[in-house]
């Protein structure tokens, strides 16, 4: 596969799993918003199960990137199967690249599309949290 085509199906890849997280998230934002604020003293419990769903919410969406990333392997011939597809994304995704599977020549440039992927959804996740831990903690110290 030439160059530029696997730069820009990596780069359509990457960009629809970009916005599928900033929706999720602006989602959450919203519903954050509407949420009644914690009756409790401090509202620990109420924090802590927003924050559970926070991350099961961030934990589900990196799942769908890494099947996405999985099916378009799929698609575009560099993979066959069900199982290495996914664990190829996945490694790829979470930037472990164990080496063990590994990529034909053709679309060597288009994987490293998932890790690109997964360095910046991992990082909108984490400044996702602490922003909201931070807003919790500067809540709960009034």
């Amino acid at each position: 596969m030439p160059v530029l085509l696997q730069i820009g199906a990596g780069s359509v890849t990457l960009v629809a799993c970009a916005l599928f997280q900033i929706w999720v998230m602006a989602e959450m934002i919203g519903r954050l918003r509407r949420s009644p604020r914690p009756t409790e003293p401090h509202g620990v419990k109420q924090h802590f199960r927003a924050l559970a769903l926070l991350f099961a919410v961030l934990l589900a969406c990196h799942t769908v990137h890494v099947y996405l990333w999985a099916v378009v392997l799929v698609v575009m011939g560099a993979l066959n199967g069900y199982e290495p597809p996914i664990y190829f994304a996945l490694i790829t995704y979470t930037t472990l690249g164990y080496g063990d599977l590994t990529l034909s020549p053709d679309f060597r440039i288009f994987g490293t599309f998932a890790a690109v992927t997964g360095i910046l959804s991992f990082g909108l996740s984490t400044a996702f949290l602490v922003s909201y831990l931070s807003r919790v903690i500067a809540t709960m110290s009034e």
